[in-house]
């Protein structure tokens, strides 16, 4: 098996540490950008659905950055 160097691997975890961090924020301010859109109590009351597609959809992304450029050093 192919492992690939120590510095990689640390960087790995500090860059899913602020992946998590900024998806959050994302997140955060998505919901404020659809709640400051939405005016009825049904739309309203889809808060976490939009969050949380939000969150995996950003957080998915740059996972998958991630694993391209530890395929494309390694």
């Amino acid at each position: 098996m192919n492992f690939p160097s120590p510095w990689i691997t640390i960087l790995t975890f500090v860059a899913i540490f602020f992946s998590g961090f900024f998806s959050f924020i994302f997140s955060k301010k998505t919901v404020d950008l659809y709640l400051s859109k939405v005016e009825t109590k049904f739309l309203k009351s889809l808060e976490p659905l939009i969050g949380s597609i939000g969150f995996v959809l950003s957080f998915g992304l740059s996972l998958l950055i991630l694993y391209y450029f530890i395929i494309r050093v390694s």
